[in-house]
């Protein structure tokens, strides 16, 4: 219970201290205690490489991610449990991904996969898996709804350094119309879901992709509903809306392929 607490007060936390001011980005959000997020996943290439992307975990084998991490890669080292990049103590490398079979790396459509972890996490305080929504929910746009972005992302857009520091902030999930007018049709898709800053600025940017795009389902419990998957090239604080992919058009995908690949 301590951990789902937790989770709530870090949303009410951020909801005040976002309120009319702006702030650009994850990197100059709340910093995020240990087992707040406990499900969030730090993806690299190896262990001794710069941040890649990030995940969530949704079961005790399997990680969520964008499909432009996995991409072109034959290994990804993950990190478990931890709100620090580079302070941790589970973690392991998988070589197994299940990249969307209709994935573009042109346009990002479809920009989901699924890791399989080469052996069972241990729940714990720290490491859980966040609950995916549902089918009941199909049909919600989520329009107007506020959700929850977290991650290590650039700290600047020329400095290009991560946060070293677990950061999350929140943006309103907006039109898809609006978003397509600045990125255009065939960027954003029905299954394309984009937010902007609470307060105008607040967004993913690179080291971002990946991680889950939460809501509060009840005072005391988030639901992924998107993965992190894009913004304006080099203009992260400039606010753009930032483009996630829209978990109730890949809860299918999500399903079959954990229960025939378990």
């Amino acid at each position: 219970m301590r951990a789902k607490l937790t989770t709530a007060v870090l949303v009410l936390i951020i909801l005040n201290a976002t309120s009319g001011i702006p702030k650009p980005r994850i990197i100059n959000g709340v910093e995020v205690p240990v087992g707040a997020l406990p499900w969030q996943v730090i993806l690299k290439k190896s262990p001794s490489d710069d941040l890649l992307c990030g995940g969530s975990v949704v079961a005790e084998n399997w990680v969520l991610t964008a499909g432009h991490c996995t991409y072109g890669q034959t290994s990804i080292f993950l990190i478990f449990g931890t709100n620090n990049l580079n302070t941790y103590s589970v973690s392991m490398t998988s070589n197994e991904f299940f990249l969307h079979p209709e994935y573009d790396p042109a346009t990002l459509n479809n920009d989901v996969s699924l890791i399989k972890l080469p052996m069972s996490l241990n729940f714990s305080a720290s490491i859980k898996p966040i609950k995916l929504v549902s089918q009941n929910d199909l049909s919600k746009s989520f329009i107007g709804t506020t959700a929850l972005i977290a991650g290590y992302g650039y700290t600047d857009d020329e400095d290009l350094e991560f946060s070293e520091a677990l950061l999350a902030a929140l943006v309103v999930i907006i039109d898809n119309e609006t978003c397509a007018a600045q990125y255009g049709d065939e960027i954003v898709l029905e299954s394309t879901m984009c937010g902007k800053g609470t307060s105008g600025y607040q967004s993913i940017c690179s080291g971002d992709s990946g991680g889950p795009l939460v809501i509060m389902q009840s005072k005391d419990e988030l639901i992924q509903i998107g993965i992190n998957s894009f913004v304006a090239q080099d203009a992260c604080t400039e606010g753009f809306p930032s483009g996630y992919a829209r978990l109730t058009s890949f809860l299918s995908y999500i399903q079959s392929t954990m229960d025939n690949n378990s």
